[in-house]
């Protein structure tokens, strides 16, 4: 008779295992329906604005391939509003440097102010926001946080690195504000996605 209760114990017990592997399965699993390889057809029109949201170097890194896929587009680290009248798509490059901020000799809080000022234009004059993050997961501050959730929820593409989405940050804002997004396994494979978006 002690066998039994002990028994109960155990499959009950070993059912919730089962239930938390299962809801940790379909939460991974959710937070990747957003996740594509790249674009079925493309969305954005030349000429695209490239912009840095934070300062850091990586929109050189955007500015140099859309270069070499030959994508008209204007490099203005620090675009404003009145730039976006003579663009049909909006590219952030994502990252906070503080680094870059004083070369720039700007603040924080001039450089968020900016970025709102571009996704309300952007979103007032009907322009395609394509947003791109390189840093990894330990590059992600609450500075460059903060900035990924002003631009990721007005976004039309989001383009990233698996590293940068390790804890699923970036997949489970995509998925909340229906965005497609692409993962990438390093800077090497970002030119792919992003020609998918205007070609």
């Amino acid at each position: 008779m002690k066998i039994k209760p002990i028994k109960v114990i155990l499959l009950v017990a070993l059912f919730l295992l089962l239930m938390v592997n299962v809801a940790i399965f379909d939460k991974k699993r959710a937070a990747n329906v957003q996740s594509v390889p790249t674009l079925p057809k493309p969305i954005a029109k030349e000429y695209a604005l490239i912009t840095s949201a934070g300062q850091g170097t990586d929109a050189y890194i955007i500015n140099d391939i859309a270069n070499k896929l030959l994508i008209h587009n204007y490099f203005m680290p620090q675009a404003e509003a009145s730039n976006l009248d003579i663009v049909s798509t909006l590219v952030f490059v994502v990252g906070y440097s503080a680094i870059g901020e004083r070369l720039h000799g700007i603040s924080y809080d001039i450089e968020r102010q900016r970025i709102i000022e571009l996704v309300n234009k952007s979103k007032e004059e009907n322009l395609v926001i394509i947003a791109v993050y390189i840093g990894g997961e330990h590059q992600r501050d609450k500075k460059t946080e903060e900035l990924l959730s002003i631009i990721i929820p007005e976004t039309d593409y989001l383009i990233s690195t698996k590293d940068a989405n390790r804890d699923g940050f970036l997949s489970d804002m995509a998925k909340s504000n229906k965005i497609p997004l692409t993962l990438v396994n390093g800077v090497n494979d970002l030119s792919e996605p992003f020609a998918s978006a205007f070609r």
